[in-house]
C-alpha cells in the first residue's frame, strides 16, 4: 500500500480476512459478520486519532462490536479464542491487493473518485467530508457506497479473483486488460511486475 494511506485503512486491509473469520465463527452468518466488519471499518475511518498499535486496536474494536451486537439483542456472548492476527500470507495479499487499487480508484468518475480516495485512502470522516462539501451525512455515505461498489466492479473487470468461502483467495490481471497505467500488470505475488505485451499473453 502507498505511504500516503491512512494506518488504520493498511491495518483494515492486512487483517480483514482474519477478522471476517472470526466474526464468522462467532455469529455463524456470513452477511452478519460482514455487517458487523463494516461497523469496525466505519469506526477505523471516523477514529479521530491514529492508534500507535493499529492492529491490535482493530482486534479491540472487532470484540466491543460484537459485544455491543449481543448486548442490543440480550444474547450471550460466546466465549471463544481471540481475534487472530493476520497471517504473513493474508498481508502479503492484502497488501498487493491494496496497492492495486489506488490507480483504479484514480479511474473512477471524479464525483466518486474524491469521495473514495478521501474517505478510504485518506481517512476522512464522513461527517467532515459532508459538511467540507455542504452536503447531508447520509448523501456522502450513499455516495461513498456507490463509489465501493464501482471501484469493486473495475477490480473485478480487471482481475480474476479466486475466492475460498467468500473470501479473496487469490488474484492476478486478466489477459488483455487494460486497467492499470502502462507497464503494470499486477498479481498477488508481484504486485509491481511490468505488464506483458500482447504477445507475451
Amino acid at each position: 500500500m502507498s505511504d500516503n494511506a491512512h494506518p488504520l485503512a493498511q491495518a483494515l486491509a492486512d487483517s480483514r480476512r482474519a477478522l471476517l473469520a472470526f466474526l464468522r465463527r462467532q455469529v455463524g452468518d456470513a452477511a452478519l459478520a460482514e455487517d458487523l466488519l463494516h461497523e469496525v471499518f466505519v469506526k477505523a475511518l471516523t477514529a479521530k486519532q491514529t492508534p500507535a498499535n493499529p492492529h491490535g486496536w482493530l482486534r479491540t474494536v472487532t470484540r466491543t462490536t460484537l459485544a455491543d451486537y449481543y448486548r442490543a439483542r440480550h444474547l450471550a456472548e460466546p466465549l471463544d479464542d481471540e481475534v487472530p492476527a493476520p497471517s504473513e500470507s493474508d498481508t502479503r495479499l492484502h497488501e498487493a491487493l491494496a496497492t492495486c487499487l489506488r490507480p483504479l480508484a484514480e479511474a473512477l468518475p471524479p464525483l466518486y473518485r474524491d469521495t473514495l480516495l478521501a474517505t478510504e485512502f485518506e481517512g476522512r470522516p464522513l461527517r467532515e467530508l459532508a459538511a467540507a462539501e455542504g452536503v447531508s451525512l447520509s448523501a456522502i455515505k450513499s455516495r461513498a457506497s456507490r463509489a465501493r461498489a464501482l471501484l469493486k466492479a473495475q477490480v473485478l473487470a480487471c482481475c480474476q479473483v479466486e475466492f475460498d468461502a467468500g473470501l479473496v483467495d487469490d488474484f492476478a490481471q486478466r489477459p488483455g486488460a487494460t486497467c492499470h497505467p502502462a507497464g503494470y500488470a499486477p498479481t498477488s505475488e508481484n504486485p509491481e511486475a511490468p505488464a506483458r505485451t500482447a504477445q507475451g499473453e
